[in-house]
């Protein structure tokens, strides 16, 4: 019975790896709005049932692979801690990094179609909004809006390096481009964090 239960989870995994791997391909092709269950199954040459097992309609699965990215970067957030981050970034970037490396082809698809900055724009938003109350809880005043804009500008700049490593614009390993992330950010960051240490 095991032996069936594995083999049951392997072929569900395939599955959901080729509807995500065809839908990737058909967002090069086309606006998400026009991309059609049809589509999908036939790219991936699965039935329309097999898709229907995994995922309601191209909007769900859609939000199944943001979300998917979402829990992994709340997860690695949580263990290492918004604080922490704010003072030294490299183990969260580090972290970060070797995930998308490891998953760069298929989320290269992504990142690379046109709502390729929706979705590397979906990550910095989840990161920008996880670090304003921390800010706003170690900073007032003036020493608020300068670590805010140093944050506001690094995230940007995050979000512009990802989206041309994506592209292959870079050609960076996943830790070298994570090194001189975390060297740019602590070489520049202003007074108020270095004083966090």
């Amino acid at each position: 019975m095991a032996g069936i239960k594995k083999s049951g989870h392997r072929n569900a995994a395939r599955s959901r790896h080729m509807i995500k791997q065809a839908f990737g391909e058909l967002l090069h092709e086309k606006d998400l709005h026009k991309i059609t269950v049809t589509d999908i199954v036939e790219r991936a040459n699965i039935s329309r049932g097999t898709f229907y097992a995994h995922y309601l309609d191209v909007y769900d699965l859609y939000n199944a692979i943001q979300n998917n990215i979402m829990e992994t970067m709340d997860k690695a957030i949580g263990e290492v801690g918004i604080e922490t981050i704010i003072k030294d970034p490299t183990a969260a970037v580090m972290a970060g990094m070797e995930f998308l490396a490891e998953n760069k082809t298929y989320y290269a698809l992504f990142a690379g179609s046109n709502q390729g900055e929706t979705f590397v724009g979906r990550i910095i938003s989840y990161v920008e909004n996880r670090c304003a109350p921390v800010v706003d809880a170690l900073f007032t005043g003036e020493s608020n809006t300068r670590v805010k804009l140093f944050l506001l500008y690094t995230l940007g700049a995050y979000e512009n390096v990802i989206l041309r490593w994506f592209s292959g614009e870079l050609d960076l390993s996943a830790e070298d481009c994570a090194k001189l992330l975390t060297e740019f950010y602590l070489a520049s960051c202003p007074e108020e964090i270095r004083s966090l240490s």
